[in-house]
């Protein structure tokens, strides 16, 4: 289910920022987009009973999510000014290739298993990205 919500919120998100971005710029855009996601998760997560401080420190895994946010922000913020210069058809496929790569990241660097299937959806993936970026 949340799958399904993360796929339909998020695919309407890039032509709502286009569109926005006609008059604002994708600094001011990025800010606001992710200044409303960073309070709702946090109300989200308040709500849930969840104490940030029992988490977070200077252990391995804190150190894992802090470097995540870094990338995470350098990766958004560069999604934004690529969806200001571009069309939504060609900058939305070329960042969802993230998914393959993501995906051969973890095969090579976390130790995930490669299956046959697995590995001819990758290749897929790839050739749909090229083909939808054209």
């Amino acid at each position: 289910m949340w799958t399904l919500i993360s796929l339909v919120f998020y695919s309407l998100m890039p032509p709502l920022v286009k569109e926005a971005m006609k008059t604002i710029p994708s600094w001011v855009a990025v800010t606001v987009t992710n200044a409303i996601l960073c309070a709702s998760a946090f109300i989200v997560a308040k709500a849930q009973g969840y104490r940030f401080s029992e988490y977070l420190g200077f252990n391995r895994s804190s150190l894992l999510l802090y470097g995540a946010g870094i990338v995470l922000a350098v990766a958004i913020i560069s999604y934004y000014k690529a969806l200001e210069l571009g069309s939504v058809s060609r900058v939305v496929p070329i960042y969802g290739m993230y998914v393959a790569l993501s995906s051969l990241i973890g095969i090579v660097a976390l130790g995930e298993r490669l299956t046959p299937l697995k590995g001819l959806g990758l290749l897929f993936a790839t050739l749909s990205i090229l083909l939808l970026s054209r």
